[in-house]
């Protein structure tokens, strides 16, 4: 009888032994749980990676003097004959800079393209008698350094009348915002989720 007894203990040790041995597993193959929220795409992951970036506040105050213009300031007086966006990025490059920002449009209004929605920007210089484009400077010597490029692009625009009249100064306002996406979108960060992401549709009521 004890033969037998024993023998039964046995079978129900090794039952429980088996019986642990595959839950353990199971609990091994669960499926992690979704997540709460929602998951970073891989250039937001590239954004909160990054340790240095360089803000470029160049423009139309870089020859007054000034931190801010009025947006009375004349043309004219804009002419840096000795520009190097190569000199820029270098700089930015060596000191381990992975991206710069360029006031494309600060708040005196002047844009560092010439955009087709005012004579207030570079083609109305003598830098390059009119034909300039700090902006297309800056996205090619980056693009030798593989150093990514961001604009910003005022919302207070000191020069343009319309501003504070809310839908004339709003069309305005985006009309450059997507003549810079237009033109230097390739050579922007997240270009590539600009191009597939960004839908440019504006209604004005």
């Amino acid at each position: 009888m004890a033969p037998m007894i024993w023998f039964s203990w046995f079978v129900v040790a090794l039952v429980l032994q088996v019986s642990n041995l595959a839950e353990s597993r199971r609990e091994l193959t669960i499926t992690p749980p979704l997540p709460v929220l929602p998951l970073p795409t891989a250039g937001q992951l590239k954004w909160q990676r990054r340790e240095l970036v360089m803000f470029l506040h160049f423009g139309m105050n870089t020859f007054t003097d000034s931190e801010w213009g009025t947006g009375h300031e004349k043309p004219s007086i804009f002419n840096p004959t000795g520009l190097d966006a190569h000199q820029w990025v270098d700089a930015a490059a060596d000191a381990g800079v992975t991206l710069v920002i360029l006031t494309a449009k600060h708040h005196d209004g002047f844009c560092l393209w010439p955009s087709r929605y005012t004579e207030h920007s570079v083609k109305s210089s003598p830098w390059k008698d009119g034909h300039g484009d700090v902006v297309q400077e800056l996205v090619d010597a980056a693009k030798t350094r593989a150093v990514d490029v961001g604009l910003y692009l005022s919302p207070w625009d000191r020069h343009e009348k319309r501003y504070g009249l809310e839908r004339p100064y709003n069309e305005y306002y985006l009309a450059q915002l997507q003549e810079l996406l237009n033109r230097y979108v390739d050579s922007l960060i997240n270009g590539e989720e600009i191009k597939k992401n960004f839908i440019c549709t504006f209604v004005f009521v």
